[in-house]
């Protein structure tokens, strides 16, 4: 009897961090860098349903696009630009869960750019 009890709370304590685990949670990012008159992309990463932040860095003339991917539709959430007087760039935005996120990152100097993109603050 008491192992049949262990077993069926073990099970049950599973399927619960194995549900949990399919939902997104704060903690993911990704970065990526542009050479020198390219454009490069981000992966894409889950909106935990709180604000995540991107941010543009580069020495001269660059630009990135930040895209929110949900079920049906695809929507331009910000666009970022640099010069060689202005090197970084910085926005908040709330990342839905349920959608994905994704930047495009285009340099158009001789300086690279590197695009940093995380679902946390």
């Amino acid at each position: 009897m008491k192992k049949k009890l262990l077993s069926i709370g073990l099970t049950a304590i599973l399927t619960i961090v194995g549900a949990s685990s399919a939902l997104a949670v704060p903690g993911d990012s990704t970065a990526v860098t542009a050479l020198p008159y390219a454009s490069d992309q981000t992966r894409g990463i889950a909106g935990a349903d709180t604000n995540g932040k991107i941010t543009l860095q580069s020495k001269g003339q660059a630009s990135a696009v930040l895209w929110k991917v949900c079920p049906g539709r695809t929507e331009r959430v910000v666009d970022l630009s640099t010069s060689a007087t202005k090197q970084e760039d910085s926005w908040q935005v709330y990342m839905n869960e349920g959608c994905n996120y994704y930047a495009d990152v285009f340099s158009n100097s001789s300086s690279s750019a590197t695009l940093y993109l995380r679902n946390y603050n």
